[in-house]
């Protein structure tokens, strides 16, 4: 059962408190009154007494009325800006006044230990990409390449009608080596470690043109992105992966245009592509929208997404100023 609020509480036990008290004292005035006089003065006091709770609900909603804007904005915080708080007018009750500190306290609490979750998770994520890409590197590509040499010396001594054979043998190793090269700078770009985010964004999207088969158009400022820090550049390389990787999986698309934008000290990165699109209400987690979005908090930015079906998907990264 929902119980009324707390407006309505105080409302009603003060209704009840000056109901009784005005009729005990017509109670008590009336014992010597006389009948006609007793009616007259009976009328007078219901309506006093209905004016009286009338201006006393004003007063109450007047006086309430912080308390309802700050429960309002409690409930609009918007976790996936941060910094970002519904406006609260300054109230001129202490209570309230106490409550609004002790939740932006709560909320600056939250939004810290998100960040430093929030960062440790990510940088555990990339210390596992850096470790499994060493080992597919130096082991799995270790082991492909001796099973490349035993082939090759096989390959030379063996029957005419098996050398065929051992070939395209050949040929799924290397292409298994190629795969795998490729899985390794997806999990950690050695472009982006040493030739910066410009090349690495180039290569990026020129191999994934190359092998979903898309026409890709990369547009790049002509100052350059090298005075971005370096977690600000793997957000922007991972959020420019993720969104190819949507692309190529659910989109169906024809073109894709990436496009890297300064605006004075901020940055504005978007994906566009031609594709079939989605509502808003059907986007799932399989689209990586929530880890896109989680990395952009994380380096002081945020992350829109606008889709609508036929029409296309572009996804909107902004940091720094631009934010």
């Amino acid at each position: 059962m929902k119980r009324p609020a707390l407006l309505t509480q105080v409302l009603t036990v003060n209704a009840l408190l000056i109901t009784a008290t005005v009729f005990a004292v017509s109670v008590a005035t009336s014992l010597h009154a006389e009948p006609f006089i007793e009616r007259k003065r009976f009328l007078v006091l219901v309506a006093a007494l209905m004016a009286m709770v009338l201006f006393n609900g004003f007063l109450l909603r007047r006086r309430f009325a912080p308390l309802d804007e700050l429960i309002s904005a409690m409930e609009n915080v918007d976790f996936g800006r941060r910094g970002t708080r519904e406006r609260i007018p300054t109230a001129n009750v202490e209570e309230v006044v106490r409550l609004h500190q002790a939740f932006d306290r709560m909320l600056e609490r939250l939004e810290a230990e998100r960040a430093r979750t929030a960062n440790a998770v990510l940088q555990a994520q990339e210390g596992e990409r850096a470790r499994l890409a060493r080992d597919l590197h130096d082991e799995a590509n270790q082991a492909l390449t001796g099973v490349l040499l035993r082939l090759e010396a096989t390959a030379q001594h063996a029957p005419p009608e098996l050398r065929e054979e051992l070939r395209e043998t050949q040929g799924v190793a290397t292409r298994a080596m190629g795969e795998l090269v490729r899985l390794a700078r997806e999990l950690r770009p050695v472009a982006l470690d040493d030739l910066g985010l410009g090349a690495a964004l180039r290569t990026q999207i020129a191999d994934f043109g190359r092998r979903a088969g898309i026409d890709t158009t990369l547009d790049l400022p002509a100052s350059g992105l090298e005075d971005l820090g370096a977690e600000e550049q793997l957000v922007v390389y991972r959020v420019v992966q993720e969104g190819l990787s949507n692309v190529a999986q659910h989109a169906a698309a024809s073109n894709v245009r990436v496009d890297v934008e300064r605006r004075g000290e901020g940055t504005v990165v978007r994906v566009a592509d031609d594709g079939e699109g989605f509502r808003s209400d059907q986007a799932t987690a399989g689209l990586g929208l929530t880890g896109m979005r989680e990395r952009a908090v994380l380096a002081g930015g945020r992350l829109d997404v606008s889709s609508a079906p036929g029409a296309g998907t572009t996804i909107e990264l902004r940091l720094g100023a631009a934010a």
